[in-house]
């Protein structure tokens, strides 16, 4: 691991780790139910004046969630050199949730950077830097609501890539697919996610005999890439992009956890593959998974999980790094509003859609004011 090694002789102590929640209240609709409010948290790690940022969704529609457990946890990184507080949580990934793991290594890998006066890049031993596409995501069951965002994407020059939410219900789909394509040119790539939709979790077997005719019906519509349509086995996804021809299946939930999937990985379950954000329990086994699916010869894209803050900006770095086909994982209109108020600087930059990394860069390159950061937060918890 060459992280590791970039850091091992870092002998500085982790003086404070800060958790801060802040309640985002926004409505997004997704075939499994609708999410009213989201709880995100940010972590700021402090060592010989240095900071590291983090950034993951602790919680939905909890505004009651408390940053106890987690901040629990995390005290046992307090005192510890930057090594070993790396080793801490790379002993116990699969043990601490999945969040937690992941933006603790987001913020170390910052801090490090810091401290070194080097890029995160750098330390992940990435050489590639060009920009790359993000993608314009539309959450909604409206179709004449996805066709008044298609316009505004279209006007603003961010249509490059599109993203709706689809629901298992073939005609809305079909709806929402044709509302894009009612607008979009055919230059437009369009990528739908139906969460499962067409097999949903725990229901009554349908086979890929009946879920195939329906994402055929899509890809008609004019629908390119299609992100976990169902809930099936591995085996069945190999199958089931068999059977949908051109279609590129997008497989999301199968990819999770990385540090175990990247020594499991199949092939042919699709020819893209999702690494989503939130989900990985790890950066440094998120980017070994990217390696892999890079290997089999398939396309890698960075997802989202609805990040608002500075994990928006980390993960379009990562995506640049692994030269990524495009990154989902961008700021959110008025959701972003209050991160930015906070911001003092960061490093990338989204023009037209577009987004490339400004050099020098330490770390992500991400500076907050750490006033505003407590401020303006729900809750806060210090170690």
């Amino acid at each position: 691991m060459k992280f590791r090694n970039y850091i091992q002789n870092i002998d500085t102590k982790i003086e404070s780790i800060e958790l801060y929640l802040y309640n985002i209240n926004a409505k997004k609709s997704f075939s499994f139910g609708t999410w009213t409010s989201r709880q995100q948290s940010y972590i700021r790690i402090v060592a010989q004046g240095h900071c590291g940022y983090g950034e993951e969704v602790i919680a939905v529609n909890n505004p009651e969630v408390t940053l106890d457990e987690w901040g629990t946890t995390l005290s046992s990184l307090k005192g510890k050199t930057i090594p070993e507080a790396f080793d801490i949580v790379r002993k116990n990934i699969n043990h601490w949730e999945d969040r937690l793991s992941e933006i603790t290594e987001m913020a170390l890998i910052d801090l490090s950077g810091k401290l070194l006066q080097k890029s995160a890049l750098e330390l992940l031993d990435f050489d590639c830097k060009n920009p790359i596409h993000g993608v314009y995501v539309i959450l909604s069951d409206d179709p004449v609501d996805v066709e008044e965002k298609t316009k505004w994407a279209v006007a603003n020059n961010r249509a490059t890539f599109i993203k709706v939410k689809l629901f298992g219900d073939n005609d809305l789909d079909n709806a929402i697919v044709s509302a894009v394509r009612k607008h979009a040119n055919k230059s437009t790539y369009l990528i739908g996610d139906v969460n499962g939709g067409y097999l949903p979790k725990n229901s009554a077997y349908v086979s890929n005999d009946v879920i195939a005719p329906q994402l055929i019906r899509l890809h008609n519509s004019g629908l390119d890439a299609c992100e976990d349509p169902a809930y099936i086995d591995n085996q069945e996804w190999v199958k089931l992009q068999q059977m949908v021809g051109e279609l590129a299946l997008i497989p999301d939930y199968p990819m999770r956890p990385a540090g175990v999937i990247k020594d499991n990985f199949i092939e042919g379950m699709g020819d893209i593959y999702n690494i989503h954000p939130g989900c990985t329990g790890s950066v440094i086994d998120a980017i070994a998974l990217a390696y892999r699916i890079r290997e089999s010869g398939a396309k890698l894209m960075i997802g989202d999980d609805s990040l608002v803050g500075m994990g928006c900006s980390i993960w379009q770095q990562i995506a640049i790094g692994l030269s990524a086909n495009w990154v989902e994982a961008t700021e959110k209109e008025k959701e972003s509003d209050l991160y930015y108020d906070m911001l003092e600087k960061m490093h990338t930059v989204t023009v037209s859609g577009k987004i490339s990394l400004e050099e020098p860069i330490h770390g992500f390159g991400i500076y907050l004011n750490d006033e505003k950061l407590k401020e303006n937060a729900d809750k806060y918890y210090k170690i």
